[in-house]
């Protein structure tokens, strides 16, 4: 039987394998945290373990990290998913069934700044669908406040900004 902290690894690669994209480390927690499966502290050294291992790539926008699942993690995942019960693998799919949509959506909609060396704040708003862009949007602002308050309100209004765009383009 495997140990809880390979457990721990397990379940997350799981829930990002079955995603097709990214969670946020936020939301995975979560759900850990929720079934009692790990402690914080066990669970921020999984974490560590599990993207200095290769097993899982990391992204941060918007003060938020975001995990995603590599190939080496696949195919630990695939070499080693016996261990997970069946009753885990079920409230990992229920949670993923629950949560559809909030994951979906962080997956699709993306904003990120990034400072110049100018002193300037690029800031990149990114709809995806099935990882392609539908749109991005650069912008270059003069401080960093500029740049976060945007990234902020992307994820309400990049459907606005999108039904705009067409109806003045077209």
């Amino acid at each position: 039987m495997a140990s809880p902290l390979a457990i721990y690894k397990l379940i997350i690669l799981y829930l990002l394998s079955r995603t097709e994209g990214e969670i946020a480390m936020d939301r995975i927690s979560s759900f850990l945290l929720e079934k009692g499966y790990v402690n914080f502290l066990s669970l921020l050294n999984t974490y560590a373990q599990i993207e200095e291992s290769g097993l899982v790539r990391s992204r941060i926008a918007q003060d938020r990290c975001f995990y995603s699942i590599t190939e080496e993690g696949r195919q630990t995942l695939s070499m080693f998913r016996s261990e997970l019960s069946d009753e885990i693998i079920g409230q990992a799919e229920l949670f993923l069934t629950r949560e559809g949509a909030v994951l979906r959506n962080e997956q699709s909609v993306r904003a990120d700044c990034v400072p110049t060396e100018g002193g300037m704040y690029n800031v990149i708003l990114k709809v995806l669908e099935r990882k392609e862009p539908v749109m991005e949007i650069r912008l270059q602002v003069p401080d960093k406040s500029v740049a976060e308050e945007i990234c902020r309100k992307w994820p309400e209004k990049n459907e606005q900004i999108y039904h705009t765009l067409i109806e003045n383009l077209f």
